[in-house]
């Protein structure tokens, strides 16, 4: 039922926007994609600027519309596609854009359900997101993770929607790249972790990542940016790591920055594996 709702108000929504120009009601619609019930409910998000619709134009994801200024069409090598181009104005787009300086284009496409294979999971790193609420923090993660080679990123309920604007924008377009799921954590982490599938997991009472033999193989689970790892989920873990501090004061940064923390673990199972 709600994947029929989501098409009917997508088609809805083609429907008005096929005349090839920028209605208030279109214009309406494109400026409410911000909230999360809107994208849900039209099953569409936005993408601003030229350097992320290029990273989304070499992707596999369905594009539904692009608007732009007059000449970018002509300027911009497109792939085959059954999208609508509307030219806009500098008015127009200011009315669907969140810029304080306006993009040149805008494009909507569609949220996708990524599938993963077992077999995949089970012979690769994969990191496990628990409550990183932070849409610019998310961004920066899947920016990492693009960066190490992760194609699937695994989270909760908690988590913010990759697909948040915050999030679109800090990922430098690596959304488009690496493949994140919503799903019951525990679960997955019960069904995948085997003597040699661990969980790994940080914490301030972790054992010295530098110092502990790392595998090639397994879920790399990062907390929330406050609470850390919910129990249910430290119940499951059966490595738990800590990046050491190195820092001579006594009141040092007492924390590092999520994004930041799984830049430094990801670069160390790398240099392991």
């Amino acid at each position: 039922k709600l994947k029929s709702f989501r098409s009917n108000a997508y088609e809805a929504f083609h429907t008005i926007q096929t005349r090839n120009m920028l209605s208030k009601h279109v214009a309406k619609i494109v400026q409410n994609l911000e909230k999360k019930k809107f994208r849900e409910k039209y099953n569409l998000f936005k993408v601003e600027g030229e350097k992320l619709v290029k990273e989304l134009l070499l992707s596999d994801f369905k594009i539904r519309s692009i608007f732009a200024y007059k000449g970018w069409k002509e300027a911009t090598p497109l792939p085959e596609g059954t999208y609508d181009i509307t030219e806009v104005d500098e008015k127009e787009m200011g009315s669907i854009s969140n810029f304080q300086s306006l993009p040149e284009v805008i494009a909507l496409t569609e949220i996708p359900q990524h599938v993963c294979a077992p077999s995949e999971i089970g012979s690769s790193l994969s990191l496990v997101l628990n409550g990183i609420q932070d849409p610019g923090n998310l961004g920066t993660i899947l920016r990492v993770a693009d960066w190490f080679g992760i194609r699937h990123v695994f989270c909760d309920e908690d988590c913010a929607s990759f697909h948040n604007p915050k999030c679109v924008q800090a990922s430098m377009g690596a959304i488009f790249r690496v493949k994140v799921h919503y799903t019951d954590l525990p679960e997955l982490l019960r069904k995948y972790r085997s003597e040699d599938f661990h969980c790994y997991g940080t914490f301030l009472n972790g054992s010295n990542i530098y110092k502990t033999p790392l595998s090639s193989r397994g879920f790399i689970i990062m907390g929330n940016e406050g609470k850390g790892i919910r129990p249910e989920i430290e119940e499951i873990v059966d490595r738990k790591l800590t990046i050491p501090s190195f820092a001579n004061s006594t009141y040092s940064t007492e924390s590092l920055n999520v994004g930041v923390a799984t830049g430094i673990i990801l670069s160390e199972f790398k240099r392991n594996s």
